[in-house]
């Protein structure tokens, strides 16, 4: 049975990462300061009896714009429906919550599961950002509203 809860600092570091989520938390210089950062939004993590499934949220930057983020693990896969609606929710009552009008997020070109997974929330392709991390490039996605 999956459980979804307010996601904790301590989630960002006892989930056992995806190879492609790995590489961007290699590249933080500080990843305490990171899952601090990650917290000040609202939040949530899915979880089973013994892992972490994933983690994901909202970071505001400024009025009416904000960050999504995802930290995923491999048993993601075994409950991608339930993940991908979790969050798909989540993101919208967070967009209804905090009055955004438009929420971004990166996405690794190579990852075309995650590509086409932002997409199918609505998001929308707003280029190539080269060598963003890591040295690979990643697409910037946003969900703007009409």
């Amino acid at each position: 049975m999956l459980t979804v809860r307010k996601f904790v600092p301590d989630d960002y570091f006892a989930i056992d990462r995806r190879r492609f989520d790995m590489l961007t938390y290699l590249n933080f210089p500080d990843p305490l300061a990171m899952a601090e950062n990650l917290h000040k939004g609202p939040a949530e993590t899915i979880i089973n009896s013994r892992h972490i499934i994933a983690s994901y949220g909202i970071v505001p930057f400024w009025k009416g714009v904000g960050e999504a983020w995802a930290v995923t693990s491999d048993l993601v896969t075994e409950h991608g429906v339930f993940f991908a609606k979790t969050v798909f929710r989540g993101l919208v009552r967070t967009m209804d919550e905090l009055k955004l009008d438009r929420v971004q997020t990166s996405v690794d070109v190579d990852h075309l599961v995650s590509r086409k997974w932002v997409e199918w929330m609505g998001f929308r392709n707003e280029g190539n950002m080269r060598k963003y991390i890591g040295g690979h490039d990643y697409i910037r996605y946003a969900l703007v509203r009409s």
